[in-house]
């Protein structure tokens, strides 16, 4: 193989082979940390397997199981191995739902006590509540579960997709990850046929992984008498995500390999992954590259008074960076150009012209719809991505029809010529409906062009969102919690316009990116914004990171407990942001007070010297003034 797997091998390269070389049951967990090529061992173990034991795994239909967490990676590590047929690489919610799915009697009791636990809840939620409306909601919530438990007796195959519809056999995303990992615990059988068809099973961003699917998959290993190896790549200063597990809780005989090396990051911006690293688990990483072909980069620590105005202060900053680096990147906001990090989508979508958007998807307490929205995924917006913009844009009826016959049931199963023509007339007059409303744009315009395409059989919503625009249609037995419900007409009251700036933003066609959504990247140029007073972000907070703000109650005790904590998870998404950086990296910290946080800077050793908003100022004067 080329590419990444005919690359050198660095000292846990050679300990992985070790562990795969033995003929027996084994595990091992691989902690790899920013920039190490966490990706390259793991191509390199596919690889090695591959080639060790593909006449063995041939010859009893077996395949090496990679695990991983986007399909975006699942299709890089597929090119990787150049397709090798021997090697299944998936996401979790793919693989999972690729292991239960023969097993139909199993997914429908395991529905069913779900549904019965969800009347229990309402039950309870009953007995307490308060108002009459929130007894008729729940009552009616009530009479669609027991229409959907009524329902699974008719059932004989289950599907999966992204939300669930009980009543028409379909279980969801979330369905999949406490499905599966309990069923392969309470059911013997399943854990011995796993093992059997993935005799390996490999997987990446282990740290990030839901802690249920790492019990099942280490419960695989526990059960099992026959050759398997289960073995985890990933590194837990890497967990951004609360549902992750972190530190993978090895098995007494699994080897645990390091992997120190960083071949991404130049001199100085290494210098302050380590420094960020340091006060966690003082593991720090060496140059993986030699000396001579290690950069010496830059890297610079800003601190800018909070009351300063946020464009024209972060403007100045790349002004500098500019000067100082002789590089026009930093003022580029096409692709390519710097990488602005932010701590928020809020900051995002408030310079990109999405805010109401935003708001619309983060109600207090959000559910999952809100996490989805980050990264493009949300099913409400899914129809404007692929249908409704689309078709706004083109003006070829050709790929106008070719976009309805992917994502409309309208053009599919015609018969007879009437039947076509009908059909054609009433999609051309839908469409010519739909461009109007768009056109026009302004509030609600969002709502009104969702309608028009669900009206006119344009789009084939999910059954959550189909339930939503025709309470009465063949979905009505879909249950709505009322968050979700919140968003959705929050979301319908929004103008088509915002959908412009959100997706050049979830596609990574604009500057900015959230600090969370850059895990795995890397960027020539990064500037990390740090900014606690643009909003409430409670799970994170930098000022409690550098010691400006004292600690909640909560904090300490879970410090005194040994729990994650505010801190802790702040110092994490830190050294993710800071270690994106291959070149030059920028921190900008905009604080209540200047001279605190620049004490604390010190104090925590994170910089020496940081810059002030009047330094930059007149650096930039004195670099305009003309010499005579």
């Amino acid at each position: 193989m080329t590419g990444r797997a005919g690359t050198a091998d660095t000292d846990a390269d050679r300990q992985i082979r070790e562990v795969l070389a033995k003929p027996c049951k084994t595990g091992f967990v691989v902690t790899a940390g920013a920039g190490s090529g966490k990706t390259t061992s793991l191509v390199k173990a596919l690889a090695y397997v591959a080639a060790d034991r593909r006449v063995q795994l041939r010859a009893r239909t077996q395949q090496i199981a990679c695990i991983t967490y986007t399909e975006v990676a699942a299709a890089e590590i597929h090119g990787d191995v150049q397709d090798d047929p021997l090697v299944h690489v998936s996401t979790i919610h793919s693989f999972l739902w690729g292991l239960i799915a023969p097993f139909q009697h199993d997914i429908g009791t395991w529905v069913e006590a779900r549904i019965a636990a969800k009347l229990a809840e309402i039950d309870d939620d009953l007995a307490s509540a308060r108002t009459a409306a929130k007894r008729d909601s729940l009552n009616s919530d009530r009479a669609r579960y027991e229409r959907q438990l009524a329902t699974l007796k008719t059932i004989r195959t289950f599907t999966y997709g992204v939300g669930p519809d009980y009543g028409r056999g379909q279980v969801g995303h979330a369905d999949i990850l406490k499905m599966v990992p309990q069923l392969l615990i309470e059911r013997p059988l399943l854990a011995k046929v796993v093992a059997a068809r993935f005799p390996f099973i490999f997987v990446d961003e282990s740290q990030d992984t839901e802690a249920a699917v790492v019990a099942g998959l280490i419960h695989v290993y526990r059960t099992v008498s026959s050759d398997f190896c289960l073995g985890f790549f990933g590194d837990p200063m890497q967990q951004i995500y609360p549902a992750g597990i972190g530190r993978i809780p090895a098995e007494p005989d699994w080897t645990l390999i390091t992997k120190p090396e960083n071949f991404r990051s130049s001199r100085r911006v290494l210098e302050v992954v380590n420094r960020v690293r340091a006060a966690a688990d003082g593991d720090q990483q060496l140059h993986g590259r030699p000396a001579e072909q290690t950069p010496d980069g830059h890297a610079y620590f800003f601190i800018l008074p909070a009351t300063a105005d946020r464009v024209d202060s972060m403007n100045a900053v790349r002004r500098w960076l500019t000067l100082r680096t002789s590089n026009t990147d930093w003022l580029s906001d096409e692709p390519g150009g710097a990488k602005i990090l932010v701590p928020m989508h809020k900051l995002a979508a408030r310079r990109l012209g999405f805010i109401n958007l935003h708001t619309a998807f983060h109600p207090k307490k959000p559910p999952a719809l809100a996490a989805a929205f980050v990264d493009g995924t949300a099913w409400p917006i899914t129809p404007f991505a692929n249908v409704i913009l689309p078709l706004c844009k083109t003006g070829n009826d050709g790929a106008a029809l070719r976009i309805l016959r992917k994502h409309s049931s309208l053009l599919r199963d015609l018969t007879g010529e009437s039947v076509v023509r009908a059909r054609l007339t009433a999609a051309r007059e839908a469409i010519a409906a739909l461009r109007t409303i768009v056109a026009a744009a302004g509030p609600e315009s969002i709502g009104h062009a969702l309608k028009t395409a669900h009206n006119n059989g344009l789009i084939d919503p999910v059954p959550q969102l189909a339930c939503y625009l025709d309470p009465e249609g063949p979905h009505r037995d879909q249950v709505i919690s009322d968050k979700t419900r919140e968003i959705l007409d929050a979301f319908m009251a929004c103008d088509v316009r915002e959908l412009d700036g959100y997706f050049r933003y979830v596609s990574s066609q604009s500057p900015y990116s959230t600090q969370h959504a850059t895990k795995g990247a890397e960027f020539s140029r990064v500037v990390v914004l740090i900014d606690d007073s643009e909003g409430p972000f409670p799970s994170f907070s930098y000022d409690k990171l550098l010691g400006i703000t004292e600690l909640s109650a909560t904090d300490r005790e879970n410090t005194a407990n040994g729990k994650d904590n505010a801190v802790d998870r702040t110092r994490r998404l830190l050294y993710v942001c800071v270690s994106r950086a291959r070149e030059e990296l920028a921190v900008v910290i905009y604080a209540a007070n200047v001279e605190a946080a620049i004490l604390a800077l010190k104090v925590n050793q994170l910089t020496d010297q940081p810059l002030t908003l009047n330094e930059i100022l007149n650096d930039l004067a004195a670099a305009s003034t003309p010499t005579t």
